[in-house]
């Protein structure tokens, strides 16, 4: 389908050097993150959700076979005890080596730490570490107190971000960045909003209200909304905007779908139908502008009209997971029929089930936010999707690519110098708590 206005893929565009009073968008991709080398893996088929026998002890990589994609047909198991074991040790590791001294709750960006590193993290990874903490606390009946306190802190380190004032519409949001002399400041970009605000939907789900603010959610919504574009002179009117850094911003399946499950969680929630017909209208616009003929988004439309047909892991999930939702709630077996469709096609272009298939090279952060919509996909959907197989897989794939001394990611860094950037362990930790989900849990991830 590519076309000669339709341009070989930019992804350097998400990898601009951050300036220190508006900085752009944070380091992303770099290297490729999961492309190390990993031991054959095993993976699990339905939700089991009760305690299976692990081969080995705690720590030890495992040897079994693969299962062949579409069979979900495991070889051996992992139990839910030893998963939660394994990112606890993650979220430990992530806590001991990221985090600023007290009584600060803010975390780094990357360490080793070099002169001229932001002060803290960006939005968008502290978002990510604190997906990853929430996740594993959805696994335990009784939360333990280090998972508990991780929460805890990194829900306030996110609230640092919050900017009252408003960006260039004028609507509160999270800025890109934060630091000692200036709070919260820099460029809004939806996405990172997105992310946040399905969290706090998230944690009011999963905690029975006691963790997540809707409030605060819905002034996020209001927020996408306010990114959405009227212009009916670009092409392919509608789809909501990445960032209000400059004129040049695509509208992109990262923007747009995040914001459309949102509204749709909120709907819910709320019982607004205002929520459920814009939700409707980002999914229907992105699908007529941003699928392509695999069954796979692109990942934006730019103001030109060309296109980034890149076809990132992430913007498969978080359709997949609301399409889902879509049929959770509308009973209508065309997003049901689109899911499954979907993960067919995710499971085509990736081959999660291979160790050194293109699932392993996808960025960590991205593959995490796909394995949690897997998960949840499942579980609404039932087992023509695969998600807790694949989740499994790749968890202990990733489990492999640790130092074991210090449970920190050791996969292929984004820099020459080794570096290890808070996005990639999140990322790496995120994944293994998903694997450590009952089906109760992953039906209500955001």
């Amino acid at each position: 389908m590519t076309t000669t206005d339709r341009p070989v893929p930019r992804p350097a565009s998400r990898d601009a050097a951050p300036r220190p009073s508006r900085p752009a968008r944070r380091a992303l991709l770099g290297l490729a993150a999961c492309a190390g080398a990993a031991l054959p893996l095993a993976s699990t088929t339905a939700f089991a959700d009760g305690p299976t026998p692990d081969a080995t002890g705690p720590g030890e990589a495992r040897a079994a076979g693969a299962a062949p994609a579409g069979t979900g047909r495991p070889s051996a198991r992992i139990g839910r005890d030893q998963w939660r074991r394994r990112a606890r040790r993650a979220l430990a590791a992530l806590q001991l080596h990221f985090a600023e001294p007290a009584p600060s709750d803010m975390l780094a960006e990357v360490i080793p730490r070099h002169d001229g590193d932001p002060d803290f993290a960006y939005c968008w990874p502290l978002s990510q570490a604190r997906a990853a903490a929430c996740t594993l606390s959805y696994a335990f009946d009784r939360v333990p107190s280090d998972v508990r306190g991780t929460v805890d802190r990194l829900t306030r380190a996110q609230e640092a971000y919050w900017y009252p004032p408003g960006g260039t519409t004028g609507v509160p949001g999270y800025t890109a960045a934060c630091d000692r002399e200036q709070g919260a400041h820099g460029d809004m970009y939806y996405d990172d909003n997105a992310w946040v605000g399905l969290q706090e939907v998230e944690e009011h789900l999963l905690t029975g209200g006691r963790r997540g603010d809707l409030g605060r959610a819905r002034a996020v919504l209001e927020l996408l909304r306010s990114g959405e574009s009227t212009d009916p002179s670009l092409p392919h009117p509608g789809g909501i905007f990445w960032t209000q850094a400059g004129e040049e911003s695509g509208r992109n399946t990262v923007s747009t779908i995040p914001s459309a499950k949102l509204a749709l969680r909120l709907h819910v929630l709320t019982g607004d139908p205002t929520l459920l017909r814009d939700a409707q209208r980002w999914v229907a616009w992105t699908r007529d502008t941003l699928l392509d003929g695999d069954g796979l988004f692109w990942d934006n439309i730019s103001p030109r009209g060309t296109f980034d047909e890149t076809t990132w892991s992430y913007n498969q999930g978080v359709p997949l997971g609301t399409e889902a939702l879509l049929f959770e709630i509308t009973g209508r077996r065309e997003h049901r029929d689109r899911a499954i469709a979907l993960s067919d096609a995710i499971v085509r272009r990736y081959q999660p089930f291979e160790d050194g298939g293109d699932l392993d090279r996808e960025p960590i952060q991205f593959a995490a936010i796909l394995m949690a919509n897997l998960v949840q996909a499942q579980a609404v959907v039932g087992d023509r999707i695969p998600g807790r197989a694949i989740a499994q897989a790749y968890a202990d794939r990733l489990w492999s690519r640790r130092d074991p001394g210090t449970d920190l990611y050791d996969g292929d860094k984004r820099e020459e110098e080794g570096r290890l950037h808070l996005l990639d362990h999140s990322g790496y930790a995120r994944a293994l708590a998903v694997a450590a989900l009952d089906k109760k849990a992953a039906r209500l991830l955001c």
